[in-house]
């Protein structure tokens, strides 16, 4: 059996009556685990319940995107948190459910699972439970295996392990990701981003450079130039910035870095917060200068920060 590299141990415990699980090294609260299980049992319109434990980054990423984005859209774009538990309604088979899992996503059960449910059509009820870490071992190793799949400051060949998904977005239709399609052009932006938030930089400049200056925000630029910097050519990346102009992702960017920095709380990120303009602003060119300045120093610590905003 492949490794499995988005989870980490579950145990299950009562809860004075209430079936739970828990992540191994974690302590969940009464009060919790009951609201969940209330809301699960009252959600009968759903096929599948996921469950992510803890608060962070990725844990409120995955949360705001099946909140926000549609269902098909959010499974192939945020793979689940690694403490995390999924449960089948009744009426499913979970033996001939696993059959019809992407091929070749047995080393990532849990986000298999969850584009099968939303290529069948089927809803997806997402549930986040905080825990309080009792093992600083767990909790380092929760953080190792969400941060291993951040994207990367430098490009790299597509990791064959995720051909699986690479073939789902090469199936996914645009009104399926999102909905009834407006703009083309931002349609197709969508999915440049999709293919560079997972690695394919050479399919996702493709798609960027059929849809330049289009769309309402130019995005298709937008990830033109981002990919530009991982290649690494900061220069032709500015330059695709420079096309972009302000663009409305900006004030988020600004408010997440400014969150990210502060609590890192160093002299040199504090600094570059400065450049970047933060918090009320944000300059994509001081950000290019940033990722170089990290890489080309080979400043593990800021390389994980960038990483992660």
């Amino acid at each position: 059996m492949p490794e499995n590299h988005e989870a980490v141990e579950m145990t299950s415990i009562d809860l004075q009556g209430v079936p739970a699980v828990v992540p191994v090294g974690a302590r969940l609260l009464n009060s919790q685990w009951k609201y969940v299980d209330t809301t699960s049992n009252q959600r009968r319109d759903v096929a599948a319940i996921i469950v992510v434990f803890g608060d962070n980054w990725l844990t409120k990423l995955f949360a705001e995107a099946w909140s926000d984005l549609p269902a098909r859209l959010a499974s192939l774009a945020i793979r689940p948190p690694a403490a995390n538990d999924l449960s089948l309604r009744s009426n499913l088979d979970p033996l001939q459910f696993a059959k019809r899992m992407p091929t070749g996503a047995l080393s990532f059960p849990m986000w298999g699972h969850l584009v099968e449910l939303t290529r069948s059509g089927l809803r997806v009820d997402v549930q986040v439970v905080p825990v309080e870490w009792t093992s600083a071992d767990a909790l380092e190793k929760v953080t190792e295996i969400d941060d291993r799949h951040l994207p990367e400051l430098l490009s790299s060949p597509p990791h064959r392990e995720l051909d699986w998904l690479f073939n789902e977005l090469h199936l996914a239709r645009l009104s399926d990701l999102c909905g009834e399609v407006v703009s083309p052009a931002d349609a197709t932006a969508v999915l440049a981003g999709l293919w560079l938030l997972h690695g394919d930089a050479d399919a996702s400049h493709r798609q960027s450079q059929s849809i330049e200056d289009e769309g309402r925000h130019r995005c298709g630029n937008f990830w033109h130039a981002i990919m530009h910097r991982q290649e690494p050519d900061y220069g032709n990346s500015k330059y695709w910035f420079r096309r972009v102009g302000q663009h409305p992702i900006f004030p988020e960017l600004a408010r997440r870095a400014a969150e990210l920095i502060a609590a890192d709380g160093s002299d040199s990120t504090r600094r570059w917060g400065n450049k970047l303009g933060l918090p009320s602003g944000w300059d994509p060119f001081a950000f290019v200068d940033w990722c170089e300045s990290a890489l080309a120093e080979s400043d593990r610590s800021q390389v994980r920060l960038i990483r992660r905003i």
